[in-house]
């Protein structure tokens, strides 16, 4: 080999090097800022927990525990009883993302002439706003969303379905060019579908595993349909994907507040109580507050997690409650925040009960003072984010 040759390589070996060594640094720069903008420097007495408990698909509680410093502050006086409590605060409007839970909006129409049925679904369809809710559902800031083009409009005889992990969603562009939610439907035929599959959820971040299968699945759909098929970038989304699971872990808290009684509360009077309060029991056995959407702002939960039903509600007693509030899932956060407060004030003086922490020290003004001033932190950073509280983008972040 020639002393040329060798210079080459050398200088080729030199220049991967180098470029290495900058990836390598550009990195550690990227993680040094991100570290950066959400450090804390000083202790927190609401997010002082473990970062996972919400998000790792346990549905362990993360408590206010409040310092010794408040122990000497003045104790809570209860307020006269009130069994009805005020309405509650409305929550933001929502656009018509397709929440599993959640039911579609019908959209007000102009008066028009009677028409066929299936001409006023396609008024409807054309409708501009309609169309933009139906974009909407799939955000490429939360979705890996791959486009399906077929060479021909195309009916398909079965929705598609992949085994990945995450929440899919799929639209689809008709042969009149009206974007819906792709349904097999006969005389339906398809020019396009998007096919969305959700980034971050509460298990966590998409890997890179579960991408690659999900891209492998589409290919396959559209190998078997004779279309074409595009996706994103996968390095930028997963990069993108760990970023934003890193911030939804920040916000990611569930505050339990204990209502410990001085004997056990009988069952049928605490059902009585809590649903002239406005509560309902829920299949999931908790008593929840609703907003006018459907979506919980607050729930009421056995501290021993003993599911509630009608049956041990007529023959049973707890020795403790506890109030829960999912801070990111709630809209108007602070404010339901007080009024969940003050329900639990009213649960306290009902049965004879001190609201506690999970040290069983009791709950000041002080305390819960400065777990309203870190949720307005939080609520802060989500807004700054464009991730508003209780929003669709929230509710499927934050599930």
């Amino acid at each position: 080999m020639s002393e040329l040759q060798i210079g080459v390589l050398i200088l080729g070996g030199g220049v991967i090097a180098l470029v290495f060594g900058f990836n390598v640094f550009q990195e550690w720069r990227f993680r040094k800022r991100t570290q950066q903008a959400f450090a804390r420097p000083q202790d927190d007495v609401l997010l002082d927990v473990p970062k996972n408990n919400v998000r790792d698909g346990r549905h362990d509680r993360m408590e206010p525990v409040l310092v010794d410093a408040d122990l000497d502050e003045r104790e809570i006086e209860p307020e006269p009883f009130e069994p009805q409590l005020p309405e509650p605060p409305q929550a933001k409007p929502e656009p018509a993302m397709a929440a599993a839970s959640r039911q579609e909006p019908t959209l007000a129409m102009p008066e028009v002439p009677v028409v066929e049925e299936e001409d006023e679904d396609e008024l409807a369809m054309d409708s501009a706003d309609h169309q933009a809710l139906v974009v909407a559902m799939l955000d490429p800031s939360l979705d890996f969303i791959a486009e399906v083009l077929f060479h021909e409009p195309h009916e398909l005889a079965a929705m598609p379905r992949f085994n990945v992990g995450k929440r899919t969603q799929l639209i689809g562009r008709t042969e009149r060019g009206l974007w819906k939610v792709a349904e097999a439907l006969p005389g339906t035929r398809y020019k396009q579908i998007n096919i969305g599959m959700q980034m971050v959820d509460r298990s966590g971040a998409v890997t890179e595993q579960e991408l690659a299968s999900f891209c492998q699945q589409v290919s396959r759909f559209a190998e078997d349909h004779d279309a074409a098929v595009s996706f994103p970038q996968r390095q930028q989304k997963l990069v993108a994907a760990r970023e934003l699971d890193r911030f939804c872990a920040d916000v990611d808290v569930l505050i339990g507040i204990n209502i410990v009684p001085q004997a056990a509360i009988e069952g049928a009077r605490l059902r009585s109580f809590v649903e002239a309060a406005g509560l309902q029991l829920e299949p999931d056995g908790a008593f929840h507050y609703l907003a006018d959407s459907g979506n919980t702002l607050y729930s009421l939960v056995a501290a021993d997690q003993m599911p509630f039903t009608y049956h041990t509600l007529l023959d049973k007693s707890f020795p403790a409650l506890t109030l829960l509030f999912d801070v990111p899932r709630v809209a108007g956060g602070v404010d339901v925040f007080d009024r969940a407060v003050h329900f639990a004030h009213h649960l306290a003086q009902e049965f004879g009960a001190q609201l506690v922490d999970d040290n069983r020290r009791a709950l000041t003004d002080a305390g819960l003072s400065r777990i309203r001033e870190q949720l307005l932190h939080i609520y802060g950073s989500m807004d700054d984010r464009g991730i508003a509280p209780g929003s669709v983008a929230a509710l499927r972040l934050f599930a």
